[in-house]
């Protein structure tokens, strides 16, 4: 297996990439929320409607991408965090592959699918490859 070292900064380069990704999108929903539903042909009319979106979508990815930061930061909290941002990441696959297998399989569909796929697969590597403290025997 890798040494401690590098596999500690590779954990750490996963919950970067996790936290920038995650608070871009975040912002980007807080901020504007219509402009990234349009992509998903969803039309938000009224105010109850961005609000709405601000709460609930704006505010997952805020807490994904801080708890991707605090994991980074506090070493103790390093593998509490991933196994949250893994069970996120598993359900919106859970989603996905139902809406997949429910509504259609559209190019947009897929493309979301493979990136939420990879980001778990991710999380996984990086819960396997975490270092631990040894156990006292």
């Amino acid at each position: 297996m890798w040494n401690p070292v590098v596999r500690l900064w590779a954990v750490r380069v996963i919950l970067i990439l996790g936290t920038l990704l995650y608070l871009r999108i975040g912002v980007r929903f807080m901020l504007d929320p219509a402009a990234p539903m349009a992509r998903f042909g969803i039309e938000l009319t009224r105010p109850e409607s961005m609000t709405t979106i601000r709460t609930l979508v704006g505010a997952l990815f805020m807490g994904m991408g801080t708890t991707a930061a605090y994991g980074l930061f506090v070493r103790r909290r390093t593998v509490a965090c991933l196994w949250v941002l893994a069970t996120f990441i598993f359900f919106a696959v859970a989603g996905r592959t139902l809406g997949v297998y429910l509504d259609g399989g559209t190019d947009l569909n897929l493309s979301e699918l493979r990136g939420e796929a990879t980001a778990l697969a991710l999380y996984i590597i990086a819960l396997n490859i975490v270092p631990r403290p040894a156990k006292a025997e």
